[in-house]
């Protein structure tokens, strides 16, 4: 376990342990709620192989956090789970075991809501400043600008393991999250590469492909394996390490290998070209002029190939009716940055859910 204060001292009007399970780490941590504001005041870091679930981790994160105030208590718990969630409880998707949120409530004494991990993440959207270049990175459009964000629709798509979409509705008061399984639209290929890739994939599950097995963290996996298979790949080091390395962590090594192999740098530009054109059917959809949100560990580490040569939003702004390139050039376009959403998301669900 690895231990953290971010912010000790921290006032609150309600205490919210928030917790994240991820298929690698698991994360605990005391929210301070004071006024609308989110503050992490300690975060807990538990490998998730390592553990059998919540009750030992959620223990002695308590018992720390007394030791270091008496009145470090939570009233509430939100947890935020990779997995499908019903009746408060959620089978993780790539785990062994699982969180009854109501069994964790009655061992505990106070209340205890469980909600999909994607669903923490929409809520956590309207606790971030898009102004803090810490929370935030705005991608410019092509003529430089980076629009405002109006009160009005925001939305979200989460390109880490699998395809993560959902988006916000605005009432005229609050942002309501709602859910969605955009990740399992068909993906509509727009070029030769795009055709093979997807003809390969269709070939090799046995149905016309979703965007989720092309432009997410397992897309990047797969197309590594069209280009072997059709097209091969350089027998250096870099590619026998990727060929090597177990199939989760390929796109890893495919994101590194890319700065100096010319034929990975490939990869990576059709993958950013692949997700750009989808994020744009998503705000065309949608029209998102109150943001419009890429989440995930997988845009976090390689934003310098969404960024260099304005390659992301040449082709997000592309369409073929010439009356919609403007308006997708005013939505705004934001890269979460803050590794901690999914924290403040299961604080902010815990407080419009749990009264």
């Amino acid at each position: 376990m690895e231990l953290k204060w971010c912010n000790p001292e921290a006032e609150f009007d309600r205490l919210v342990l928030a917790i994240d399970i991820g298929g690698t780490n698991t994360n605990l941590a005391l929210v301070a709620c004071k006024e609308g504001k989110f503050t992490l005041v300690m975060k807990a870091d538990y490998a998730s192989s390592q553990i059998n679930g919540l009750e030992e981790p959620i223990a002695e994160t308590l018992r720390i956090a007394a030791e270091k105030r008496a009145d470090l208590k939570p009233s509430h718990c939100c947890i935020s789970a990779a997995g499908p969630v019903a009746d408060n409880r959620c089978v993780m998707t790539n785990l062994k075991w699982s969180v009854d949120g109501n069994d964790l409530a009655s061992k505990f004494g106070f209340p205890v809501l469980v909600v999909n991990d994607f669903i923490a993440i929409s809520y956590g959207i309207p606790t971030l400043n898009v102004n803090d270049s810490k929370q935030i990175y705005k991608i410019p459009h092509l003529d430089g600008s980076t629009p405002e964000s109006k009160p009005t629709t925001k939305a979200v798509i989460g390109p880490g393991t699998g395809m993560g979409v959902s988006f916000l509705a605005y009432d005229g008061k609050k942002y309501i999250p709602a859910s969605s399984e955009g990740g399992h639209m068909t993906f509509a290929p727009f070029d030769k590469d795009m055709q093979d890739f997807r003809d390969y994939m269709e070939k090799r599950i046995g149905a016309v492909p979703g965007v989720e097995p092309l432009c997410s963290g397992m897309g990047l996996a797969h197309l590594y394996e069209w280009w072997r298979d059709t097209k091969g790949v350089p027998q250096n080091d870099a590619f026998k390490k990727i060929e090597e390395t177990v199939w989760n962590d390929r796109p890893k090594y495919i994101s590194r290998a890319s700065d100096t192999d010319p034929v990975a740098a490939e990869m990576m530009r059709l993958f950013v070209k692949m997700l750009a054109r989808y994020a744009s059917d998503v705000c065309t959809l949608l029209l998102p002029f109150g943001g419009f949100y890429l989440a995930g560990g997988t845009v976090q580490k390689d934003l310098r190939w969404l960024v260099n040569n304005n390659l992301f939003m040449e082709y997000f702004e592309k369409n073929y009716n010439p009356n919609i390139q403007p308006l997708l050039k005013k939505i705004p376009v934001y890269v979460i940055k803050d590794y901690s959403i999914s924290l403040y998301g299961a604080a902010n669900a815990s407080v419009c859910l749990q009264k």
